[in-house]
C-alpha cells in the first residue's frame, strides 16, 4: 500500500519512523506513559501502579471531610435563624434551600467516602493483574526483532 493513502496525521507518524509502506505498518509504537520515566517499565511496556489510584482515593476522603464539615458549618450557621424569621414569607425557602443543600452535600460526602476504598481496590486489583499476566506469558517464545515472524 502506498503512503499517500494514509490520512495525513498517519501518515505524519509513517514519517516519523523513517519507514515506508509494510515496514511502517510494523513500526512499533509505545504508549507515552510507558517506559522513558522513572518507572521501570521497559520502552512498549505498559505496567498499571497504585500510586494514582491511591492518589485519587485520598483527594475523595478529603473532598469527603470538607464536604461533611461544610455540612455541619451550613447547619451550625442556619442555627435559630427560623426564630428570628418566623412569619416572614422567605422562612420557607429559606428552610427548603437549607435542607436541599445539607441533602446535596450529605449526597457528595457519602458518595466520596463510597469511592475512596473503591479507587484503592482498583490499584491492587491492577498490580495483581500485572503479576499473573507477567507470570501466563513467561513460556511464550517472541522474537527480539519487532520485524521477526
Amino acid at each position: 500500500m502506498a503512503t499517500e493513502a494514509y490520512s495525513e496525521s498517519w501518515q505524519q507518524l509513517i514519517d516519523l519512523t523513517g519507514q515506508e509502506g509494510e515496514s511502517a505498518a510494523n513500526a512499533r509504537m509505545s504508549l507515552a506513559s510507558a517506559g522513558g520515566s522513572s518507572n521501570t517499565a521497559s520502552e512498549g511496556d505498559l505496567k498499571h501502579t497504585e500510586r494514582p489510584w491511591t492518589t485519587a482515593a485520598g483527594v475523595a476522603e478529603d473532598l469527603r471531610t470538607s464536604t461533611a464539615t461544610a455540612k455541619s458549618k451550613l447547619s451550625s450557621a442556619h442555627t435559630g435563624v427560623a426564630a428570628g424569621i418566623e412569619g416572614l414569607a422567605s422562612a420557607g425557602v429559606l428552610t427548603s434551600v437549607l435542607t436541599s443543600w445539607e441533602d446535596r452535600l450529605g449526597t457528595v460526602r457519602d458518595e466520596c467516602g463510597s469511592l475512596a476504598p473503591k479507587l484503592r481496590q482498583v490499584g491492587k486489583d491492577l498490580g495483581e493483574r500485572d503479576v499473573k499476566v507477567e507470570s501466563s506469558l513467561q513460556g511464550i517464545d517472541t522474537p527480539s526483532d519487532p520485524g521477526e515472524k
